[in-house]
């Protein structure tokens, strides 16, 4: 097997790994209001809803076309080129599903800011709890 083959292997498997670890101990993360989350984005459900390591967060305030449309799939294309970019999100206490609320930036960008100006996601004022946009 080649270098690059075996280098490709222990990086699926510990990517997997460490979802697997991480999926296991989210049920018990406990954040508080004035939680500030950091980490790499390692995935991208739709224009609104980031990963970061397997923690989904919610993008407060933002409301994004559903993925299933032609806009929802732009916004989604629109967010999926920040995988990898280390987001840093205040979180605001809120939980809906599965998924923390906060407002996020990436490289000191607001990245809601961002997916509003990229795309055709829209504020959504009811949720701005922090008053920002």
């Amino acid at each position: 097997m080649n270098l690059i083959v075996k280098i490709k292997l222990i990086t699926f498997f510990m990517f997997v790994a460490f979802h697997a670890f991480a999926n296991n101990n989210i049920k018990t993360l406990q954040l508080s209001k004035s939680s500030i989350l950091t980490g790499i984005i390692t995935h991208v459900r739709d224009g609104d809803t980031i990963i970061i390591g397997a923690i989904p967060i919610r993008l407060a305030a933002l409301n994004c076309p559903e993925k299933n449309t032609d806009k929802g799939k732009y916004a989604t294309e629109i967010a999926v080129q920040f995988v990898g970019e280390i987001a840093n999100c205040e979180l605001t206490g809120a939980k809906t599903y599965d998924r923390f609320v906060g407002y996020c930036s990436i490289n000191g960008n607001d990245f809601g800011q961002f997916m509003m100006q990229n795309s055709s996601c829209k504020v959504w004022k009811k949720f701005d709890i922090m008053k920002k946009y």
